[in-house]
């Protein structure tokens, strides 16, 4: 697939197959074209990745999100059979660049994950609530200084392959 090609059919899955594993193979590609990212300031050790295949993990998760939502409990992974967490140590001379340095990391992967045939959903309310919730995040082997900001959820959906769409401008732009 080329790369329009993989922009073009990415999607936003919300009804993975729970019991369809990604082959360990395809997670280390995903993660190896996260890992090509633009980083601001190169500093490639403010970032880390956790991979989570456990589901005992990302129901913990769902129960520490539910509860710091004040919202009935559900499945914020969607049944994905995994997430890929990546966490960022806070940079005191470009506040905020963690985010967007997370968030180059996540769109490769996401384009990755498309061109290998796995679907996937940029996630970020969950994250957020992992994120305060230090017990858990030391469970997941999140180093010490660093705090997740965003996750992907991967695997195959329930309802069948993405219908790539045609490019199109859809926010708005101006030309100067």
């Amino acid at each position: 697939m080329q790369t329009l090609e993989a922009i073009a059919k990415r999607k936003s899955t919300r009804d993975f197959d729970p019991n369809r594993t990604v082959p360990d193979e395809v997670i280390d590609m995903i993660v190896k074209s996260g890992c090509q990212a633009p980083i601001g300031g190169n500093q490639r050790n403010s970032l880390h990745l956790t991979v989570c295949r456990s589901r005992d993990i990302l129901d913990e998760i769902n129960q520490s999100t539910a509860a710091a939502m004040n919202v009935e409990a559900r499945d914020f992974f969607y049944g994905a059979p995994a997430a890929i967490f990546v966490s960022a140590a806070p940079k005191q001379m470009a506040p905020s660049v963690e985010y967007a340095n997370a968030a180059c990391v996540i769109e490769n992967m996401l384009i990755a994950a498309t061109d290998a045939g796995v679907d996937n959903i940029y996630l970020w309310g969950a994250v957020q609530a992992l994120a305060k919730n230090p017990e858990l995040c030391a469970k997941m082997g999140i180093p010490k200084g660093f705090r997740p900001v965003s996750a992907a959820a991967i695997g195959y959906s329930l309802s069948g392959e993405a219908q790539p769409r045609e490019l199109s401008v859809s926010l708005s732009v101006n030309y100067i």
